[in-house]
């Protein structure tokens, strides 16, 4: 007999078939199980059963099939996505109720109008069964009913057999709010077995428990009533060390005011006995238990409920901030669970305190300016009109970026200059900086973020972020890495409201105590998320049941609106931020006002600005636009803020357009262009990416390929495959433009990146097509001929080609030079013949064109020229085994590049100081000196590896270490013969020689330097 066709009659009040759903139960606290009279059923393959845990997870709401869509295929769904939802919908239903007829309605997996509905009672759905019953077990906690609270903990728990078995991103905010109540869960189970006096019973359980949660104090603080009613004071007493260890150390913050009681009482006795009060008195909200309410639609002032643990911390954090040094605090939580009502109400504690407050969003739909976190910040902290006063934050401007050249330093002086800001404006009464919605910063704000971390810590500043769930997010990942390993980083991870909030939070509402099946109607169906409860109960219709979900109440509120209201706040979801007024009654020739109805959904941060007052409102009206009409509305929107746009936003909008390809490549490069010249490169190299794949034209791919590969050397390293391919992409476009074609910019790149690699035949190659030419150009051409001659040790030849160079370059203003030596031979021709004239042997000349580089970079006031003459002197000094003056160049390379915040000459320096103190010496700094030669070529640098192992392996063998002077030469002699950069080949034939007595290796190394011309090495072989 089926059990799947009852009649109408068969209904219970709510709907449920009550014949059905006796025998059929759904459990995803574990892997995905469906059971009919307890046997599992087969579900079909791992898309249905990701299908099925979604709409389990929202049992007995309707959920839109556009929803469904985005969430199994993570926001990327296929053509034909809603034809494959409907053939899972099928396979499900067919799984689910198999004796069903073929035109008999669906029970269990309903259809409705746009979306799909599993109807279940809530006594079937695991997850439900143990929401219920944890907070049966908190109500009891609360009232002091030990034995049953733990018994109801202790039910709730045993439903679970693992973690939600999906990853898609759309579970994993109902999997974090599952994980944090789990252990909340536990953590009541044991408070309440130690104040019933089962602490010897639950004591090996309680310490797996706090190992595994080292972070909850009222564990911590139940381990320790349990260790010390069992007798042990000592072990008690060590519990608590460990933990203040844990949070000074990871956190930079002391222990809670109830953990720092309890470890009083312990340690004077004076702990209450079993049925006294510590239990009630020891229930305190340890740092990763965090309740609260979100950002609502009261606006950014909304109620905090739920909150008092979570903001006494962050107001310690503050304290600490200003007495011992900068902080960290990141907010994690799910959409809507409260973590920027938690952020303002500190804003506002400490704006109370007089401490200045900066704040930076980010917008979790479409296309940001670059660095427009860190450009809000500057602007907020930076006096009116000052923004601009430190050229190196001059890219922060409102205005356009000037500038185009790449400069390899100049993001490490930005840093550094935003970090300086920070420190000024918090040096006398503190800050507290908020990076809202962190999750959709760009990669160029995320980079600054953790280069702050470094610098945080000695100003007086305090850091919040708030972000959603970041695991899946290798940047956020690495960020929130780097922020943790700081001293006085503390994270905070909000969870659902418990019952007893939930009631507050309806009784500021609607001014009445909340009854009992309201509450736990909420409670099932948000999980405690305060944003979607308070949407739920202002949008409650006054003769029916709330909406099913969030977007569906956003829905309704948008279609009760007129049209002309509904077009701009149309526009406004498209545009994906703060929007100007003016453009957007352009866009929509409708006049914007803020009715009653509207004020709910929107904002005005400034005045004439508008905004979605959270960003799932912004979520859902976008998501509500049909895709024909959302691409008018992008196209739209760029037309007419064509003049008020960033490159960046119109070729977002453009790309969401219809027809509009031109427009989208040109501002795509634009985008890049804008983006580089504000230092955003990682932003730069995203627009690049999109216009190589949109250009079909050789020439100006080769432009683009040109620019990437400029810019992967900064970003990746000059040794990275990305280069590498970039650079071969560009050769392969270099053979296919049209004969005519100017390509003497991309055989000067080409070249000198060919000669940083070691690739000397291609360096060589497009040199020679450079030389024949007048000028800079034809200069180039012969210095880097002379560059690869060097390399390859053909010193005569490099000596020839070097002094052609110079010639030419005497023809040219040295003020023509500023700022080329990254893109045009200027100081370093100079600088390469001092280095082949000091191997052929003549000193005097290499030190008179060592000055002259130097005296030309001071003439052109060239900081890089400078910096790469004091280097050359070292890198010649080296070569002649002179100490003394390898130490003071050394040193005054690390000197200017820590100056002008170039690390390269500062990690170039340090090797050079490193060798001279051991070649001087002092054996006790060879570890040093391998570490900073590591320095030298962490990004890559393939040239010179050779000649610093060289320069190495020498070093050992004056001091003696004959072995490890041998394995060097050994290794510098193989990359010699691997690359063909063998100008120290001859030296490292000699120290190889020397280390093992091997006269076969001197008399190859020393005809070696006779044939190169290396008058220098071949005087130090034995005769």
């Amino acid at each position: 007999m089926s059990t799947l066709s009852c009649p109408p009659e068969r209904l219970s009040r709510r709907g449920y078939p009550l014949l059905v759903f006796g025998a059929v139960r759904f459990g995803v606290l574990g892997p995905l199980r469906v059971e009919r009279d307890g046997e599992p059923l087969a579900l079909g393959g791992p898309r249905q059963r990701d299908l099925l845990t979604l709409l389990v997870l929202r049992a007995n709401r309707v959920v839109s099939a556009e929803w469904l869509v985005d969430a199994l295929w993570d926001g990327r769904p296929p053509a034909g996505a809603h034809i494959t939802l409907r053939s899972y919908v099928a396979v499900l239903r067919r799984a689910l109720e198999p004796e069903r007829g073929r035109r008999a309605p669906a029970e269990l997996l309903r259809g409705h109008t746009g979306g799909y509905e599993l109807s279940a009672p809530p006594d079937t759905v695991d997850a439900v069964r143990f929401t219920a019953l944890a907070g049966h077990g908190a109500r009891a906690l609360a009232d002091g009913e030990w034995e049953a609270a733990e018994r109801h903990f202790a039910d709730a728990l045993a439903l679970w057999r693992g973690g939600l078995a999906t990853d898609l991103a759309a579970v994993r905010p109902d999997a974090a709010r599952l994980s944090e109540a789990r252990a909340e869960a536990g953590e009541g189970r044991f408070t309440a077995a130690v104040a019933a006096g089962r602490h010897q019973a639950v004591l090996p359980d309680l310490r797996q428990f706090v190992a595994a949660h080292p972070e909850r104090e009222n564990a911590r603080a139940q381990l320790m009533l349990a260790l010390y009613r069992a007798g042990r004071q000592t072990d008690a007493l060590a519990v608590y060390d460990e933990g203040r260890r844990l949070l000074a150390d990871e956190h930079g913050v002391e222990p809670g005011e109830a953990l720092r009681d309890l470890h009083r009482r312990v340690l004077a006795h004076t702990v209450p006995p079993v049925g006294g009060k510590a239990g009630a008195a020891t229930r305190t909200r340890g740092p990763g238990r965090t309740t609260g309410p979100g950002r609502g639609a009261g606006g950014p002032h909304a109620t905090l409920v739920g909150r008092t643990a979570e903001l006494s911390l962050l107001t310690d954090l503050l304290a600490a901030s200003g007495r011992d040094g900068g902080r960290f605090a990141a907010i994690v939580g799910e959409a809507g669970i409260g973590k920027t009502t938690l952020a303002d109400a500190l804003a506002r504690r400490a704006a109370d305190a007089g401490v200045p407050v900066a704040w930076g969003r980010c917008p979790d739909l479409g296309q940001a300016p670059p660095f427009w976190l860190w450009t809000q910040v500057v602007r907020a902290l930076a006096p009116a009109g000052d923004a601009g006063a430190d050229p190196a934050l001059a890219g922060f401007g409102t205005g356009p970026a000037t500038g185009a050249d790449i400069d390899p330093t100049a993001r490490f002086r930005t840093y550094d200059a935003v970090s300086a800001l920070v420190h000024a404006t918090a040096r006398d009464r503190g800050l507290v900086l908020v990076l809202d919605d962190l999750h959709a910063a760009d990669a160029d704000s995320l980079l600054l973020l953790r280069y702050l971390a470094t610098t945080v810590r000695t100003s007086r500043a305090l850091v919040v972020a708030t972000l959603r769930p970041y695991e899946h997010d290798p940047a956020l990942v690495a960020a929130l890495a780097d922020l943790a390993r700081s001293p006085g980083c503390r994270q905070l991870r909000p969870a659902g409201l418990d019952a007893d909030a939930v009631a507050d939070l309806v009784r500021g509402h609607t001014g009445a105590p909340a009854p009992a099946d309201l509450v736990r109607d909420l409670l099932t169906r948000t999980g405690g998320n305060p944003f979607f409860i308070t949407e739920l109960l202002t949008s409650a219709e006054p003769t029916g049941a709330p909406p099913p979900s969030v977007r569906d109440t956003v829905r309704r509120r948008l279609h009760a609106l007129d049209d002309r209201t509904r077009d701009w706040l149309d526009v406004l979801s498209v545009a994906g931020r703060d929007l100007d007024v003016d453009l957007l009654e352009a866009a929509t020739a409708a006049e914007v006002r803020l009715t009653p109805h509207v004020a709910h959904l929107v904002a005005e941060p400034g005045a004439g600005v508008v905004r979605f007052r959270h960003p799932l409102f912004a979520e859902a009206a976008y998501a509500d636009l049909a895709p024909t009409r959302r691409a008018d509305l992008h196209a739209r929107l760029a037309d007419v803020g064509r003049h008020v746009l960033t490159p960046a936003e119109l070729a977002h909008h453009y790309g969401r357009a219809r027809g509009r390809e031109d427009e989208h490549l040109r501002w795509t490069l634009e985008a890049a262009d804008d983006a580089t010249r504000r230092l955003a490169y990682e932003d730069a190299l995203a627009h690049l990416d999109r216009a190589a794949a949109l250009l079909t034209a050789p020439e100006r791919e080769l432009a683009v390929q040109l620019h990437r590969t400029s810019l992967l050397q900064i970003t990746v390293g000059i040794g990275s495959d990305a280069v590498d391919l970039a650079a071969a992409r560009a050769r392969e476009l270099l053979a296919r433009v049209d004969p005519g074609a100017d390509v003497r910019h991309a055989l000067w790149t080409l070249g000198e990146l060919a000669c940083n690699r070691a690739e000397f035949a291609i360096a060589a190659d497009l040199a020679g097509r450079l030389a024949s030419d007048d000028g800079v150009i034809g200069a180039a051409g012969h210095y880097l001929l002379g560059v690869v001659g060097y390399f390859t040790g053909r010193l005569v030849e490099a000596d020839r080609h070097l002094t052609a160079a110079i010639d030419r370059l005497r023809e040219l203003d040295p003020r023509e030079l500023v700022g080329r030596a990254g893109r045009t031979p200027t100081l370093a021709t100079y600088d390469f013949r001092a280095l082949v004239r000091s191997l052929l042997g003549d000193a005097a000349a290499a030190r008179s064109d060592l000055a002259a580089a130097h005296a030309l970079a001071e003439r052109a006031d060239d900081p890089y020229g400078r910096a790469n003459a004091t280097l050359f002197a070292a890198w010649t000094a080296v070569q002649e085994h002179d100490v003394a003056a390898a130490l003071a160049a050394a040193r005054r390379c690390r000197e200017i590049g820590r100056r002008q915040h170039m690390p390269h000459f500062v990690t170039t320096g340090d090797f050079y100081a490193e060798w001279a103190a051991v070649r001087g010496g002092d054996d006790s700094r060879l570890t040093a000196m391998r570490a900073a030669r590591e320095g030298v070529h962490r990004l890559g640098l393939r040239a010179t590896r050779t000649i610093s192992l060289g320069a190495m392996a020498d070093a050992y063998l004056v001091t003696g270490h004959h072995a490890d002077a041998a394995a060097l030469a050994d290794e510098g002699l193989a990359l010699a013969e691997e690359v063909g950069e063998r100008v120290f080949a001859a030296e490292l034939h000699r120290v190889r020689g020397l280390a093992t007595g091997d006269p076969a290796d001197l008399a190859a190394g020393a005809r070696l330097a006779e044939a190169q011309g290396a008058d220098l090495v071949r005087a130090r072989f034995p005769r």
